[in-house]
């Protein structure tokens, strides 16, 4: 058993499944009512999809038993809101082990973290449009800060997540989660988990891609920014210890890319994980050594399937900053897309970076990869590439390119509602994603966004034949609020999927419940593909064809449906 001590109460994230007593056990998501509140201190377990503002009150019948069904290996997720009449500053929880006979699944794997309100907007909109936002708080970051404190007039969000083990009998089991003040159990919360005989692959072996493309130097740069802190250097050892824990969160999401900086200027000037020398006989000279040690480092942190470079053609396209030799100091190049010295210089480089890469044994995990760039241009990148080798795999998110163009590209992610898979076979990635143009589905943050959009990605991925889901921004958080995400001009979210606790060194990531969902639909994806290899897929299957690009807006029922199908399919096949 697992005692929370009255000084933590934190998000709350419990990691529960329930297996089997009775011999027709119900493979759904399902509650039961429970006995009734004592004192003044309320509580009812809450869908996973309801999306809490500060203050917003709950309004459902209150239940007290959870009941789900989930495999081995699996991670499931629910909500718990607590209320009041009157304030309470001693909070405290007990976990009890989830069992089944004499076989156990430790309270250590049901996991509490408590809803943290972030700064969202009020409404969706397109790109660049949130010039006058009216801001909202939300509950999506999921703390792990000890909360022991409720007032009348805000409910306390807990977030629950069960990890089912591997290694585990399958059965019915039972749990309990007793919420005390002054050391006295006020209410107890019922879980049921029915645990089939179905294992879910480790996340290292799933098949979808999942790209969220990471900017590595944003954690350092708010740490440096702050008076007094101490520096911290790019690739130092203090950068990685830094980065880590975020980067292993991610991986566990099941992130297959790595994000490296090919040149000054692939995203922001003044970042690169490869620096440029032009010596003083005017040849060219390049340093891998930070390069290496990122990649590797990420490598040794679950992130290991591919190497996407960015780029011939950054967001400042015909920049490439460098050190001269001759003068000891930084300048840069501005050349033109498809021009001589484009071509000349990049040709250069490639080169030698080819050498390098098949020296590390990285060459064919290697993309080199184009965000957004327009047709005519991309004809030029892609001609340059291929002439220097034919072997270079290349990348593009992106839409509507030519039927030539596409056929040179190694990975394409295409902007929902218009993939084509028309020249890609299984030696070839497609993917789709969504940018600041769609309002919903997305990864905003507001309250008519709806959580369920996050696991609604990976559905329209199985029903579209596509490989996996990119989006553009893990971590570019350019405010120094933490909890603040309304980034720029776009919609809030658009820039992060995660949190971090502050701005100075140790500092550590918050998940959110936007990120938590989305990986939990790349289980559906791994379990819809699994129960179809095995013929046990057929109304699952026909559900599919619901999650086409219209239908995020419906997200929640589509979704909850489609989940209770893979858990009826997977009790009794």
């Amino acid at each position: 058993m697992k005692r929370y001590p009255k000084y933590f109460i934190a998000p709350f994230i419990f990691f529960l499944h329930i297996a089997c007593k009775n011999a027709d056990p119900k493979p759904i998501d399902s509650t039961e009512p429970g006995s009734e509140a004592k004192e003044s201190l309320n509580g009812s377990f809450e869908s996973k999809f309801n999306r809490y503002t500060r203050g917003e009150a709950f309004t459902g019948k209150e239940l007290k038993t959870w009941t789900d069904t989930a495999w081995k290996n699996d991670r499931i997720h629910k909500q718990l809101i607590l209320w009041t009449d009157k304030n309470i500053d001693d909070l405290s929880y007990e976990v009890e082990n989830l069992k089944n006979g004499n076989n156990v699944i430790s309270a250590s794997n049901i996991k509490l973290r408590f809803g943290q309100y972030v700064i969202g907007d009020q409404v969706p909109t397109g790109c660049g449009e949130q010039t006058n936002r009216a801001s909202v708080e939300i509950a999506d970051a999921l703390s792990l800060t000890p909360v022991n404190k409720i007032n009348q007039y805000d409910p306390l969000k807990i977030w629950i997540t069960i990890d089912v083990p591997e290694a585990i009998a399958e059965g019915k089991y039972t749990s309990k989660i007793h919420v005390k003040t002054g050391g006295t159990t006020q209410q107890t919360f019922n879980i049921d988990v029915l645990v089939v005989n179905r294992t879910l692959p480790k996340v290292a072996d799933w098949k979808f891609h999942l790209d969220l493309w990471q900017f590595p130097f944003q954690l350092m740069k708010f740490n440096n920014a702050q008076p007094g802190n101490s520096r911290i250097e790019p690739f130092s050892d203090t950068y990685f210890k830094q980065l880590e824990p975020f980067y292993k969160l991610l991986a566990d999401a099941g992130q297959k890319s790595i994000t490296a900086y090919i040149k000054d200027g692939a995203f922001l000037k003044g970042e690169t994980m490869i620096k440029w020398t032009k010596n003083t006989d005017n040849t060219w000279s390049y340093n891998y050594d930070n390069f290496d040690k990122y990649v590797e480092t990420l490598m040794s942190w679950g992130i290991n399937k591919q190497i996407n470079c960015f780029s011939l053609a950054g967001w400042d396209m015909n920049y490439i900053g460098y050190f001269d030799a001759a003068t000891g100091n930084s300048a840069n190049l501005n050349v033109e897309i498809g021009s001589v010295a484009y071509k000349t210089i990049w040709n250069d480089f490639l080169n030698d970076f080819k050498t390098h890469l098949r020296a590390k044994a990285w060459f064919g995990k290697t993309v080199l990869y184009l965000d957004e760039i327009r047709e005519e241009n991309l004809a030029a990148v892609i001609n340059t590439i291929k002439e220097n080798d034919p072997n270079w795999k290349i990348g593009l998110a992106g839409s509507h390119v030519s039927s030539t163009n596409e056929s040179a590209l190694y990975e394409y992610s295409t902007i929902l509602g218009t993939h084509s898979n028309t020249n890609f076979g299984a030696d070839k990635t497609a993917t789709f994603y969504t940018s600041c143009t769609q309002l919903i589905p997305n990864n905003y943050v507001t309250p008519q966004n709806n959580p369920a959009e996050m696991t609604w990605m990976a559905w329209y991925a199985s029903n579209n034949e596509l490989d996996g889901y990119l989006r553009w921004a893990y971590d570019y958080w350019t405010l120094s609020n933490p909890m603040n995400i309304t980034d720029g001009g776009n919609t809030a979210g658009d820039f992060s999927l995660i949190y971090r606790s502050g701005n100075t060194y140790p500092n550590q990531p918050l998940s959110s419940i936007r990120l938590e969902l989305l990986r939990e639909g790349i289980q559906d994806f791994e379990k819809i593909r699994i129960l179809n290899n095995s013929g046990a897929a057929t109304s699952i299957i026909q559900h599919l064809k619901y999650f086409n690009s219209s239908s995020g807006a419906n997200a929640s029922k589509l979704v909850n449906t489609g989940q209770s199908l893979i858990k009826k399919t997977s009790a009794f096949p």
